[in-house]
């Protein structure tokens, strides 16, 4: 009977260390998908500018990246490569196009993208480190919680 005390109050440790670390483990995991969220939304705004532009006028310095755009299936964050393959494409685009407006439009979603990407690789390495470490390495294989 003497260990039944020191068994429970061990598990409670346990437990508590536990809820702890998946306290912590979440407002890194939400600070993420926040990011991407915005990331997201900033692409939305640049997709819908080169598609009605390409639509209005066929054959532009656009209609490249518009066929891009097409084949992508989602405007969420995918990789860093085709982000910034895409965001190269838009940018020689946007450099050819006659309308001033919509060129100043698309390079400023392009540098608001530029710094989504930035503060995500900084957020996703803040998450990633911190989920690796050995005692929160279990929580968060535990809890389902995957490197960026």
């Amino acid at each position: 009977m003497g260990y039944v005390p020191i068994f429970v109050a061990l598990l409670g440790l346990v437990l508590l260390y536990t809820i702890y670390t998946y306290n912590l483990i979440k407002p890194r995991k939400a600070r993420l998908t926040q990011v991407i969220d915005e990331m997201a939304r900033n692409s939305g705004v640049r997709k819908n500018i080169v598609l009605s532009y390409d639509r209005e006028n066929e054959g532009s310095s656009l209609s490249e990246v518009a066929g891009m755009l097409k084949k992508t299936s989602t405007d969420r964050f995918q990789s860093y490569r085709k982000e910034e393959e895409l965001m190269s494409a838009i940018e020689n685009g946007a450099n050819g196009l006659s309308d001033q407006k919509v060129s100043d439009e698309l390079l400023e979603t392009n540098k608001t993208q530029q710094e989504l990407i930035k503060k995500l690789q900084s957020v996703s390495n803040e998450y990633n480190a911190f989920i690796k470490k050995a005692p929160a390495s279990m929580v968060a294989s535990l809890f389902g919680f995957r490197p960026f």
